[in-house]
């Protein structure tokens, strides 16, 4: 693991627990605007492990790419390392599952889900690729806490996110000369076709069904699409668009992606 390729120590289980807790605690405070002295966590880990700060970093950016895998945010001062071993995806299960509250709170903030207006949007990129696909058991991690079917039972964080998407189209198009198509965008009605939230239009006018997809995680979190959401990207492909909505509890970004499938990730 990182730490090994630094000094030749690799972690041990108790430590990677140490390191992992501490991180969930920074991203809380990170998460409901409480006041983070990442200095002092650092100190901390570095004498309760008798690690270096380099060693303690290297292992942080590879609980933020864990992190990722399951859909939950990540603290912006450690972009998600690929080569993580099993160990280390064993530790996340261990503390997470430990703390139901803590994930509960991370995937669906209550400082968002008490906001009186939907989060600005700004145009995001698509997720890069990973370096390497996870491994078996990264892969029963994300089957276990299935960010996917998490984000899409959060009715709460849905609404959120349809809200926020509907005024994000509306200005895209009042930007693009085009307020008249702007006032015609809207949620979707019951004679529209099924497996849309939003009906919207590009700047020629033509009709765009769009499916909103929310996570407070980053843009690498997974998605699914519903049935009806299959149906209609196989009937109008030309038409449908998923607009996938991330990291909406802090910079609250979306970007788009056209012939979406099921388990989609990427444009």
């Amino acid at each position: 693991m990182g730490d090994s390729a630094i000094n030749g120590r690799t972690w041990n289980e108790a430590e990677q627990d140490l390191v992992v807790g501490d991180y969930l605690v920074m991203l809380d405070k990170v998460m409901t605007g409480r006041a983070l002295d990442p200095a002092n966590h650092q100190r901390a880990l570095r004498f309760v492990t008798n690690r270096s700060g380099g060693a303690i970093t290297f292992l942080q950016g590879e609980i933020s790419a864990v992190l990722t895998l399951i859909g939950l945010p990540t603290l912006n001062d450690h972009p998600p390392r690929w080569d993580f071993g099993d160990g280390l995806v064993d530790s996340v299960d261990r503390c997470l599952s430990a703390r139901p509250a803590v994930l509960k709170a991370l995937a669906q903030p209550p400082a968002l889900l008490g906001r009186a207006a939907a989060p600005i949007l700004t145009e995001g990129a698509p997720p890069p690729v990973a370096l390497a696909p996870p491994g078996a058991r990264a892969e029963r991690l994300v089957a276990k806490f299935d960010p996917a079917a998490r984000d899409q039972e959060a009715r709460m964080l849905a609404r959120i996110g349809v809200a926020a998407a509907l005024v994000h189209e509306q200005r895209r198009l009042e930007d693009r000369g085009r307020p008249d198509l702007a006032a015609q965008v809207r949620l979707a009605l019951p004679t529209d076709p099924e497996g849309c939230d939003l009906v919207s239009f590009s700047r020629t006018g033509a009709p765009r069904l769009i499916a909103v997809k929310t996570t407070t995680g980053g843009p690498a979190a997974p998605f699914r699409l519903t049935p009806a959401e299959e149906i209609l990207r196989e009937a109008q492909p030309e038409a449908f668009v998923v607009h996938r909505l991330y990291d909406v509890a802090r910079e609250a970004r979306v970007f788009r992606v056209r012939g979406a499938r099921e388990g989609a990730a990427t444009a």
